[in-house]
C-alpha cells in the first residue's frame, strides 16, 4: 500500500469514528409520513440547465438528482413531500431530512447523520425550527434570516445551504404536481 492510499484509508476510518446517525432515513420518513394513507417516491434528475441555477443558490452543490419522498390522501393529493439532502459540513458529510407542506412551505428539518465536532448544536431543534414555516422563496442565509449557533457558523452554514437545495428542487419538481 502507497502512501497516499494509506494516508486515504486512515483519514476514512478517521472521519467514519466521528460520524454520528442522530436518525436514520427511514425512521425520519416513517415518522413524517405516518399520517398518510399512501406513500410514494419519485427521483428527479437535475437537467444541465438545473445544476447551474441549483450552483447559483448553493454555491457547493453537486446534486444531479433529487428523491422526493410523498406523503398522500387516499385520493393520491400530496399533504406532504420529503427529500433526503447530502451536504458536506465543516468537518465532512452531513445528511439532512427537509419536508415541505404542498404550498412549500418548510414542514420540517432534521439531521440524521453529520460528522461535526463542534458543529453538534446544529442538530437540536432549536436551530432547526427556526427554517419552519418559511417559504422555498426564502433567503436560508446565516446573517440574514437563519441564526447561526454559536461556535458552529460553519456547520450552521452548511445546514441553511442543504434547505436551500431542498427548497430549490422542491420549487423545480414538486411544485408543479401538488395535486399529485
Amino acid at each position: 500500500m502507497s502512501v497516499w492510499h494509506y494516508y486515504i484509508t486512515v483519514v476514512l476510518m478517521i472521519s467514519a469514528a466521528f460520524s454520528e446517525t442522530v436518525q436514520d432515513t427511514r425512521s425520519f420518513l416513517k415518522e413524517t409520513l405516518s399520517g398518510d394513507s399512501v406513500k410514494t417516491k419519485e427521483l428527479f434528475a437535475l437537467s444541465v440547465e438545473q445544476k447551474a441555477k441549483l450552483v447559483s443558490v448553493a454555491e457547493r452543490a453537486s446534486d444531479s438528482a433529487f428523491t422526493f419522498y410523498f406523503g398522500k390522501d387516499a385520493n393520491g393529493k400530496i399533504h406532504v413531500a420529503c427529500t433526503v439532502v447530502p451536504q458536506e459540513g465543516k468537518e465532512g458529510p452531513m445528511t439532512i431530512g427537509v419536508c415541505f407542506e404542498p404550498s412549500g412551505i418548510v414542514k420540517s428539518v432534521r439531521i440524521l447523520e453529520y460528522s461535526e465536532e463542534r458543529g453538534k448544536p446544529v442538530k437540536e431543534l432549536s436551530f432547526l425550527n427556526q427554517f419552519v414555516g418559511k417559504k422555498t422563496g426564502s433567503i436560508f442565509r446565516v446573517g440574514k434570516d437563519v441564526d447561526a449557533v454559536s461556535g458552529a457558523t460553519r456547520s450552521s452554514e452548511a445546514v441553511s445551504e442543504a434547505v436551500r437545495k431542498a427548497s430549490f428542487a422542491f420549487d423545480q419538481f414538486v411544485a408543479k404536481k401538488k395535486g399529485g
